[in-house]
C-alpha cells in the first residue's frame, strides 16, 4: 500500500546493513507453521550464478551492507553452491550467517565434514531452528552433532527454539540436555534463545505469552534488510510474511537498486520503521479494537495492516496527519544510529 504523491518529497535515506538470500524454498522438513510453506516438493531456488550476481550487485549498490545471510527453505541442501556463495561473500569482506534446521548433523562424522567446509568458506555464524515443529522432521541429536562440530572449529552457534505449546516441553528438554549444558559451559560462542511465535493459520494453537514491548516497537527490518527470494524477487522485509503481503515485493534481482528506488518516498514503510505495525493499527483503529485481539507477533500485525480493508482505508485517510511527526522521529533515529557508528568506529 504505497502512499500517494503527497509524500513524494520524503527521499528517505535507505542504506541496508543486511542482505538476506532466501536460497531455496525446498526443505527436507514440512513444518506445519512454516512461513513460506516449504517442503521437499517445492522446487524454487536460486542458482549459484544468480546468488553470486546478487551478492556482487547488492554490494555495489549498497556499500552499507555488512552481513549476508543465507536461509531457506534449507540452505544446506545447496551443498557446494552454498559454500561457494559464502566464500565469495567472505572475500568481499562481509560477515556471513546461515539459518538451518541442522539435518546434516545426522552423525558426528557428517557434521564434521560440513563444519569443515563451512569454516574453509569463512562462515561467520550459524543459527539453528528447532523445537516442537522442527523436531517432527529433524531430531535434536542432529542439531547437537552439528553444533559440536561448529564450535570445535570456532564458528559461533545460536540455537533458536520455537515457543512451546501447552502440551510440549522442548525448551526444558534442550536446556537439560547434557551435551547442551557442556557447550553452554565451555563455549561462550554457543547460545540458546526462544523466538517469538506467530500463527499462520486459523486453526493454529496459541503458544506462549506476548511481549507487549516487542510487539509495539518499530520494525528494524524495514530499510535495513534487503531480501531476495528463490522466485528472483527483491523484498523490503525479513520475509516472514512476505508470501502474505504483496507490497513487500519491490522488484526483481536484475535491478537491485529497486530496493532503494521503490521505497525512498514510501511513507507507510517509513511509518512501519518508526512506529511498527501494531502502533499504527492502534492509532488508526483505536486501542482495544477487536481485530487486534490475539495478535502475538509484529509480522502478524503487519499482515493485518496490509490486508484488512478497514485498516487500509483508515490509513489512507489519516496518514497525512502523521507525516511530520513520523519524519521527525525518523531523523532522531538516524542521528542516533550515526552516533553509534561513530563511537563504534573510534580507535
Amino acid at each position: 500500500m504505497n502512499s500517494d504523491n503527497s509524500a513524494s518529497f520524503l527521499d528517505i535515506d535507505i542504506d541496508p546493513k543486511t542482505l538476506t538470500i532466501i536460497t531455496t524454498y525446498t526443505c527436507n522438513a514440512a513444518c506445519e507453521e512454516c512461513c513460506f510453506e516449504c517442503n521437499p516438493s517445492v522446487k524454487h531456488r536460486l542458482s549459484l550464478r544468480e546468488m553470486l550476481q546478487v551478492i556482487e550487485d547488492s554490494i555495489a549498490a549498497y556499500p552499507s551492507i555488512e552481513q549476508i545471510v543465507f536461509t531457506g527453505g534449507e540452505c544446506f541442501l545447496l551443498k557446494d553452491d552454498l559454500f561457494k556463495a559464502i566464500e565469495v561473500s567472505t572475500r568481499f569482506g562481509k560477515s556471513t550467517r546461515c539459518v538451518s534446521n541442522g539435518f546434516w548433523g545426522k552423525s558426528p562424522e557428517k557434521a564434521d565434514e560440513v563444519a569443515k567446509k563451512a569454516m574453509a568458506a569463512g562462515l561467520s555464524e550459524i543459527n539453528f531452528s528447532t523445537g516442537l515443529d522442527h523436531q517432527k522432521w529433524v531430531p535434536l541429536e542432529s542439531v547437537i552433532n552439528a553444533s559440536k562440530s561448529l564450535v570445535k572449529y570456532g564458528i559461533p552457534v545460536l540455537v533458536t527454539i520455537e515457543k512451546d505449546s501447552e502440551d510440549s516441553d522442548c525448551l526444558n528438554q534442550i536446556i537439560e540436555n547434557v551435551d547442551i549444558k557442556k557447550m553452554l559451559k565451555n563455549h561462550p560462542n554457543f547460545l540458546l534463545q526462544t523466538n517469538s511465535w506467530m500463527p499462520f493459520f486459523e486453526n493454529s494453537v496459541q503458544r506462549g505469552s506476548v511481549n507487549q514491548d516487542d510487539l509495539r516497537k518499530g520494525c528494524s527490518q524495514v530499510f535495513s534488510n534487503c531480501t531476495v527470494t528463490p522466485k528472483k524477487e527483491v523484498a523490503s522485509c525479513c520475509g516472514l510474511v512476505l508470501e502474505h503481503i504483496s507490497e513487500m515485493r519491490v522488484g526483481t534481482i536484475d535491478n537491485m537498486l529497486c530496493y532503494r528506488n521503490e521505497q525512498k518516498d514510501d511513507f507507510l514503510k517509513l511509518w512501519l520503521r518508526v512506529d511498527g505495525p501494531m502502533r499504527i493499527l492502534e492509532t488508526v483503529l483505536g486501542d482495544g479494537h477487536h481485530k487486534l485481539a490475539g495478535v502475538v507477533h509484529m509480522c502478524q500485525a503487519c499482515a493485518i495492516l496490509h490486508n484488512d480493508e478497514e485498516a487500509r482505508n483508515r490509513i489512507s485517510s489519516l496518514y497525512r496527519d502523521h507525516i511530520l511527526a513520523v519524519t521527525h522521529r525518523w531523523k532522531i533515529i538516524k542521528a542516533a544510529e550515526k552516533e553509534i557508528r561513530r563511537l563504534r568506529d573510534e580507535p
